[in-house]
């Protein structure tokens, strides 16, 4: 049960369910609104988060892909997280220098002797 409250007023306990269908009429500064959830929007309606979804809502879709999420994190830092998931960084090549050789001349031949 969520418990809203008008200012001045006595609690009154109400689902999730109720507070999501009434929201639009709480949305001002004379009610106060303990323990909600909040509504997760996915905006492209295609599963991945983006910024509808609830920092409860992207940190289960983390989760659910191996990513830990401690500590305290902002819903951007969350998204950015997501970012990196979905679109990881190109590696960078890896760039070999050419092995110069150094040309054989009379006076780097060496015949053995020259102890």
């Amino acid at each position: 049960m969520k418990r809203i409250y008008a200012v001045r007023g006595t609690p009154m306990e109400v689902t999730q369910e109720w507070l999501d269908a009434n929201r639009g009429s709480l949305a001002n500064k004379w009610w106060r609104i303990d323990g909600d959830a909040g509504i997760t929007i996915d905006a492209g309606n295609d599963g991945l988060p983006d910024s509808g979804w609830t920092k409860k809502d992207i940190t289960a879709w983390l989760e659910g892909r191996g990513e830990s999420v401690g500590g305290y994190a902002t819903k951007s830092k969350l998204l950015g997280m997501v970012d990196l998931i979905l679109n990881p960084p190109a590696p960078e090549p890896v760039v070999e220098e050419p092995v110069v050789e150094e040309p054989v001349t009379e006076e780097t031949k060496t015949t053995g002797d020259e102890q």
